[in-house]
């Protein structure tokens, strides 16, 4: 994803007042991935964005989902778990089970070979005072890959004596109690989520911007919304990336874009179909690093102000001298 695409899908987040104040939590603190928590009763859930948003545990993975398909987010394995067929509960008991008389009362063994004298045995044989001793060559083990390896699993049926090394493993649900095999069990992925890269790197950028310029206009008397939503005339709602009014007759929308090389020309027409829906007395773009000739020409011809810049200090600079321009610092 390039960085225009990045900053486009971000506006469209930022649109939802649960999902901004997400978000821009998340940024503040520094972090970029989520990770699920296991709760023994309840499964996977994602106790961050639960506490962040209020919102409950399926409302929670609406939100990551939804973030995920608009790109902000990547989704990455984080576990592989089985849950009932039946009722879905993550309580999952494993068996065990002996193939000859299908009890679950076996005991796992292990085989235990001496490296230097070959005898191989089970590890119960070796066990001697705390210790592994050879009952072959009677020399302490102590050293694993050097004096000893293991060579093996076994297990032992405790109902009917039968050895084996292949056992017939089942589950049971410990909420329902639906009994089950493999076959039947919902085996599913569980996954973490990822603030994409390029969207972190835009947001920063964007939001470095906006802070730096809010500050700027609180000093000066102004009353600031980042973002602003605004109710145009003909009953639609945009939103700004920052909304300033001093009083009624001193106010100023301002939209921020973010892009690898030129910021492409129809986000001037974009704002200006908003400008032209609302009543604010100035207009400013910033555009990072810039606009290309066109745009510059749209900008001036619909006398939206442009304030073009590679990092936050040039567009500050910029916005400052535009803005003494027209009298608002």
């Amino acid at each position: 994803m390039d960085k225009f695409e990045a900053c486009i899908r971000l506006r469209q987040a930022m649109r939802d007042d649960i999902t901004r104040k997400f978000l821009l939590g998340l940024l503040d603190s520094g972090g970029g991935r989520i990770d699920p928590v296991f709760m023994p009763k309840e499964g996977f859930r994602y106790a961050l964005v639960e506490e962040a948003t209020g919102l409950d545990p399926k409302s929670a993975v609406e939100l990551l989902e939804n973030l995920h398909q608009l790109g902000i987010f990547r989704k990455v394995l984080y576990d592989k778990t089985i849950f009932c067929p039946d009722c879905g509960s993550p309580e999952i008991s494993i068996h065990v089970n002996c193939p000859n008389c299908g009890s679950m009362d076996t005991v796992k063994l292990s085989l235990i070979e001496d490296l230097a004298c070959g005898y191989i045995d089970k590890e119960e044989h070796f066990r001697s005072g705390g210790k592994l001793v050879c009952p072959h060559c009677g020399r302490v083990l102590m050293r694993p890959g050097i004096d000893f390896r293991r060579v093996g699993i076994w297990y032992v049926c405790n109902t009917c004596k039968n050895e084996f090394d292949i056992p017939v493993v089942t589950y049971t649900c410990r909420r329902c109690g639906r009994e089950f095999s493999m076959e039947d069990a919902n085996y599913e992925s569980v996954y973490a989520y990822e603030l994409d890269e390029t969207v972190k790197e835009v947001a920063m950028d964007v939001r470095s911007v906006l802070i730096s310029i809010t500050g700027l206009l609180r000093s000066r008397g102004f009353k600031v919304q980042v973002p602003g939503l605004v109710n145009g005339r003909s009953g639609e709602m945009h939103m700004f990336d920052l909304v300033a009014e001093v009083r009624p007759e001193k106010s100023l929308a301002l939209d921020v874009f973010v892009a690898d090389g030129h910021v492409p020309d129809r986000v001037v027409t974009l704002m200006f179909a908003k400008l032209y829906d609302t009543t604010f007395t100035d207009a400013f773009l910033v555009a990072m690093p810039g606009l290309g000739q066109e745009g510059r020409r749209l900008a001036n011809l619909y006398r939206i102000r442009l304030i073009e810049g590679r990092t936050r200090d040039e567009v500050l600079s910029r916005f400052r001298s535009q803005a003494r321009l027209v009298e608002i610092l």
